[in-house]
C-alpha cells in the first residue's frame, strides 16, 4: 500500500502549525509537538530537514523556534515528501542507485516508470496550501 510515511505527516502538521502562526510568531518544538501529539526527539529531527530543505528557518535565542522561510503557497507536497524521506519512488529498485538481484529477469521498474511520473508530477503540482486548506487561516504579518 502507497502511503505517507508517520515522519512525513508529522512535516507536514508542523508546516501547518509554522505557516498559521504567521510570520510575526515563532513556533517551538515543544508547542508544535504539544499541540500535534508529536514525539518532541522525533519531530526535532523532522525540523532539522525541513531547515535544510529552506521550508522552514530555525531562529536562535531565548525566544527561538522556527518561522517559515518559504510561503507555504510556494511548497509542494513533493518537496516535503522528498525533504524527509527522499525522492518519491513507487519501488525500491527504481530509486537512484538502487539495486535488485532479480535485475536482470524483471522489467517491473520499466513498465511503473510512467505511472511513477505521473506520481511525481502530480505530487510536484500539489502545493501544501491547498492540501491543508489554508488560504482562509494563514495569519499576515
Amino acid at each position: 500500500m502507497l502511503k505517507l510515511s508517520k515522519k512525513t505527516e508529522y512535516g507536514i502538521l508542523a508546516i501547518r502549525h509554522i505557516s498559521m502562526l504567521g510570520t510575526n510568531r515563532v513556533a517551538t518544538v515543544k508547542e508544535v509537538a504539544l499541540e500535534n501529539n508529536i514525539p518532541q526527539p522525533l519531530l526535532a529531527k523532522i525540523l532539522q530537514q525541513l531547515v535544510k530543505e529552506r521550508m522552514i528557518r530555525s531562529v536562535q535565542g531565548s525566544h527561538g523556534g522556527y518561522v517559515m522561510d518559504r510561503d507555504v503557497s510556494e511548497i509542494t507536497l513533493a518537496d516535503v515528501v522528498e525533504a524527509i524521506e527522499g525522492p518519491i519512488r513507487l519501488t525500491e529498485c527504481g530509486a537512484p542507485g538502487g539495486s535488485c538481484e532479480r535485475i536482470n529477469i524483471c522489467d517491473l521498474k520499466d513498465s511503473l516508470e510512467p505511472v511513477q511520473a505521473q506520481l511525481y508530477d502530480f505530487f510536484k503540482k500539489l502545493k501544501l496550501i491547498d492540501v491543508l486548506n489554508l488560504q482562509q487561516q494563514v495569519k499576515s504579518a
